[in-house]
Order: C-alpha cells, then sequence, then structure tokens
C-alpha cells in the first residue's frame, strides 16, 4: 500500500499522530486548482434536469453600494418566488478567491491546533462526525490533492484492513473561521436589521465552511432557511428538487396519489434512521426496490457551481451536492 494510503488511512485510526506519520507537500498550492471545466469529471446523475435560471454579475463590487441595490433587484425575483438562481461570478473578486485554494493560508490564518468537526464516510448521513486538528486536516487534504483522483478508490479498496468503510473526510457544516469572515463579503440583504432589501428580515443565521477532496457528497436533504452557497476553490454539481413534497413527475402512473405513495413520499425523508429533512434514497444510485416512489420525483434543476458563483437556494427545496475536485466553499443562512 502506498505511503499516500497509508497517511490518508491514518486519518480515521489515529489523527492525533497523523502529523508525525505524513509528509507535508508544501508545494501543493494553488497551482493544483483546475480551473478548467473541460478537467472537470462528469457527475454520475443520471435522470432528467432542467437548468437553473441564471444571472451573469461580472463587474459586482459588494462593498459599493450602488453594487449591493443592484445585487438586492436581480434576487428579489427569484427570492419573492422562491425559486433557485444561479449567480455567476457575483464574489469572483473576493479575497477567498485568491487565498483559499492555497493550503498554506489556510495553515497560517486559523493555526494547525484548531478542533474542527469532520464528517468520516460516504456522506453525513452514512458516516460518522469526529473532532480533530485542523493542521491534520490540511495535511490529509494535501496527500489527496496530490495523488488526485486515484487517492478515494484506492482507500475504498484497501479500508478493510482498516475496520471502516471509509472514502472521503469531509469538513463540512463547521462556523467560518473567524480569522477568514473578511474573505467572503456577506451582501446587503443577508445582515441589514433595517431589511431596506426587501429580501427577507435581514437577519443572519449562520456562515457555513464546506472544505474537502473531490468526491464528497452532502446527501438530498432541505435547510429551513433560504441559504446562498458560495464557491470559492473547485467545482460542485447541485441538484435541488421543489419543496412541495406533493409534487410528483408527469411520468408518474394517472391512478398516483400526488400526496404520497403507499404511505410514503418520493423522497423518503426520516426513512432508515435519517433525520426529517434528509432523503435515504441515494440519488445517483436509487435503489428502486426499495424506494420505488422515487421513480417519481419531481424533475430536478441542476447547476454546476465554478469559484466565484453564488446559488441562492430557498428555503425547503431539496438539493444534493457533490464536489467534481477538490472544493472550498461558504454558504449564507438568512432570515
Amino acid at each position: 500500500m502506498s505511503k499516500a494510503i497509508q497517511c490518508s488511512s491514518s486519518i480515521f485510526r489515529h489523527a492525533g499522530r497523523f502529523r508525525r506519520n505524513c509528509r507535508f507537500f508544501s508545494s501543493l498550492l494553488p497551482s493544483t486548482h483546475p480551473f478548467n471545466r473541460s478537467s472537470i469529471e462528469p457527475s454520475p446523475y443520471h435522470g432528467k434536469t432542467q437548468h437553473v435560471p441564471i444571472s451573469l454579475l461580472h463587474h459586482i463590487r459588494l462593498q459599493n453600494e450602488d453594487h449591493q441595490i443592484e445585487l438586492a433587484n436581480t434576487l428579489r425575483p427569484y427570492y419573492e418566488s422562491q425559486n433557485p438562481h444561479l449567480l455567476r461570478h457575483l464574489f469572483a473578486s473576493c479575497d477567498a478567491i485568491y487565498f483559499w485554494s492555497s493550503l498554506e493560508y489556510w495553515r497560517v490564518a486559523v493555526g494547525d491546533d484548531t478542533d474542527v468537526e469532520v464528517e468520516i464516510g460516504l456522506s453525513y448521513n452514512k458516516g460518522e462526525r469526529v473532532t480533530m486538528k485542523f493542521g491534520d486536516y490540511l495535511d490529509y487534504l494535501s496527500l489527496c490533492i496530490e495523488s488526485d483522483g486515484s487517492k478515494s478508490n484506492s482507500i475504498q479498496q484497501e479500508h478493510g484492513q482498516f475496520g471502516k468503510q471509509i472514502d472521503v473526510a469531509y469538513l463540512a457544516q463547521n462556523e467560518l473561521f473567524s480569522q477568514v469572515q473578511n474573505d467572503i463579503p456577506i451582501p446587503q440583504f443577508c445582515c441589514d436589521p433595517n431589511a431596506r432589501h426587501n429580501l427577507g428580515k435581514g437577519m443572519l443565521y449562520h456562515t457555513m465552511l464546506w472544505m474537502g477532496p473531490r468526491h464528497t457528497v452532502s446527501p438530498l436533504h432541505y435547510d429551513p432557511l433560504d441559504n446562498l452557497l458560495i464557491q470559492a476553490v473547485g467545482w460542485k454539481r447541485v441538484l435541488l428538487f421543489p419543496p412541495d413534497c406533493t409534487t410528483i413527475s408527469r411520468d408518474a402512473p394517472d391512478d398516483a396519489s400526488n400526496v404520497d405513495f403507499d404511505g410514503k413520499l418520493w423522497h423518503y425523508a426520516g426513512v432508515d434512521g435519517n433525520q426529517y429533512n434528509t432523503s435515504a434514497v441515494d440519488i445517483e444510485n436509487p435503489d428502486y426496490d426499495r424506494y420505488p416512489n422515487f421513480k417519481h420525483a419531481p424533475v430536478p434543476y441542476e447547476c454546476t457551481l465554478a469559484p466565484g458563483d453564488a446559488l441562492f437556494i430557498p428555503k425547503k427545496w431539496w438539493h444534493h451536492v457533490r464536489s467534481l475536485d477538490w472544493s472550498v466553499s461558504a454558504n449564507i443562512w438568512w432570515r
């Protein structure tokens, strides 16, 4: 077994000793980041999809009051109708785009000894969440970047001797570190108590960080708050299903109930030990014998997020997110 795989696997067994057991590749910084979409492998979703509406915001500067108004006016129709909207290039000029692709920047800005929570497994509904040092996670991520696409398959093939079904480790759903908060400008409509932009109450709830290697997945779920998902490093594919659980596809049988099927809704939320807002279905490889009603799910919206893009996800919209390469994202929840 290669040294990269030994080191990557040890993160799951001996996180406290990880730094002593692997080498740090200081050269694996921004040059490893693929901005060329042609280098990104396709996502393994095989169903029908429709495009998310897009606005191009190439020259928006969120430090400019007039640009804040322009952004709010662009998003308002979609906020009022509660439909997803992709804001291309909205954050293209912010510091996160320039700095967050450097692992050394994270190491210096945040510190190796900072505690973080990491999801271990295919996704948060199929793994466990552990606390470890941020420096250990950066070491692991550096090795994943170096070994590129081979690392996840190799770990999957070798995981048996470690006693766990482990593919990847995902630093997900962590509060954005205070040391880097200024790297992402928060739109005024998310944090304006006077609600001048008429996009909710202007009450910021959380700003979260998502960092991980290729193949990390957030399974199909919904959030109770409006969400702005910001892509800083790498590419992600997002699938979105409408929040109305009674909606079914046009391909459903004529006699199908538009409320549920045999007592189970198409998404099977809360089934098989999942949380109430999380689907039991692996929508990229659905088990129709176990979850037959998913055949009648609505046709989802689909988009691919590039560095600098932001996606408005209205509250209670179901969404599934896959990293197409190593990735860093932030999201803003607001009321």
